[in-house]
């Protein structure tokens, strides 16, 4: 994309950034709040019609067609979006929103055990990207609107603006902290029209009560990170070999076959714990009352794996949150921790440490759960960054769900 020849003026520059957040925001806002919808509708589909899960080797095979009919831009996801990120070179393709948002539905309505994340960083980045077709904008101009699109398809999702500002420019591992006031106003500015413009609703997971600072907790905290930690890289590497054996077969039926395997494996274990399909948020409702069963946690990440192995669309995040939800509330009974507070702690720090983003699971234990909480999500997310860090030593593989 060319560079712009001259510099605009001031008020030139201002009055095309606000129509860019502007636009932005309200643009992901109503995206994020009919995707939301749609989840809600294909959740309660799957919910009374649970045969579905017999319908996902057809919905790979559709997703797979379709996917191969736009091209790899749109197929790359993620990866295409982190690409453009880290080197812009040309605008990102108007078909990944309404394909990544259609395919993630398709999943649900199957009962495919994965998340939204995906799906909202493909569709902030894409929608706020075609804003740039009206302008000439620099290369640095168009990472920040990507970052900033990011920020906004984050927020507007998840209902959580300040863990999303950090979250785009942490999962990219770039430390350009100038652009965090413009990301947080685009994160602030989605997240509000989603809710007050478009109807948006999020769960409220706030204690009712603030948490006391106990020494003795915060210890049983580090602890618990120990293993979150360790559950996170397990995870990702685990999904990272598993997609490497699919992919080192030599014919192709041979691939087509192990996606078959691999997606009536899922429905059949699924049949039995239709609980871990789809998002699961009941599961993380129990296990903040800790009245979830102790090998929750073990069913929702088979389950995950073997949807993302097999390639369904939509994302790890929220999936990771139930896993690392139910896995609190199973290891909540060898700590002196109040009840729910090991679950919360489960949630945010499986996720921040297969992303390797320790400072948005912080983030997001202030909004989702509120800043007494804080400080035992510091001791955990410490604890579990150091365990994942050092565990990436050991053999090959990705250590992250962003990084390759």
């Amino acid at each position: 994309m060319p560079e712009p020849a001259t510099q605009p003026s001031l008020p030139r520059l201002l009055g095309r950034w606000g129509f860019l957040l502007v636009a932005s925001c309200l643009g992901l806002g109503a995206a994020a709040a009919a995707f939301l919808f749609g989840l809600r509708w294909v959740g309660s589909t799957f919910a009374a019609h649970p045969w579905l899960l017999w319908t996902l080797p057809a919905i790979w095979f559709l997703t797979l067609w379709a996917f191969d009919r736009v091209g790899q831009r749109c197929a790359g996801g993620t990866k295409t979006l982190i690409a453009e990120i880290k080197d812009p070179q040309e605008t990102l393709p108007a078909s990944m929103p309404p394909m990544i948002v259609g395919f993630t539905l398709l999943s649900h309505l199957g009962g495919a055990s994965v998340g939204r994340e995906g799906t909202a960083l493909q569709m902030g980045g894409a929608i706020a990207d075609q804003w740039s077709r009206l302008f000439t904008l620099s290369k640095e101009e168009r990472r920040t609107l990507l970052l900033c699109g990011v920020s906004g398809g984050f927020a507007a999702v998840f209902g959580t603006p300040l863990a999303a500002a950090v979250f785009a420019l942490e999962f990219v591992r770039r430390a350009e902290f100038g652009r965090f006031a413009l990301c947080l106003l685009t994160a602030f500015g989605a997240d509000w029209s989603g809710q007050h413009l478009f109807g948006a609703t999020h769960t409220n997971y706030r204690f009712a009560e603030a948490i006391a600072f106990n020494p003795n907790w915060l210890m049983s905290a580090a602890l618990l990170g120990l293993a979150f930690g360790l559950v996170g890289w397990f995870f990702v590497r685990a999904v990272d070999y598993g997609k490497s054996l699919t992919t080192k077969v030599e014919r192709p039926w041979m691939s087509y076959a192990t996606i078959i395997v691999l997606s009536l494996a899922f429905a059949a274990i699924a049949s039995r714990h239709l609980e871990a399909t789809g998002l699961s948020l009941g599961l993380i409702d129990s296990a903040l009352l800790q009245t979830v069963g102790s090998n929750a946690f073990a069913w929702k990440f088979v389950l995950t794996a073997l949807c993302l192995i097999a390639g369904f669309r939509g994302g790890e995040v929220t999936p990771l949150f139930v896993i690392g939800a139910t896995l609190g509330a199973a290891l909540s009974g060898f700590t002196n921790l109040p009840i729910g507070v090991a679950p919360a702690l489960g949630l945010v720090t499986v996720f921040a440490s297969a992303g390797a983003v320790p400072l948005t699971g912080l983030c997001l234990a202030l909004e989702l759960f509120g800043p007494s909480l804080a400080p035992y999500a510091a001791a955990g997310g410490l604890t579990a960054w150091l365990a994942a860090k050092g565990l990436g030593k050991l053999g090959s593989g990705r250590n992250s769900l962003y990084a390759e």
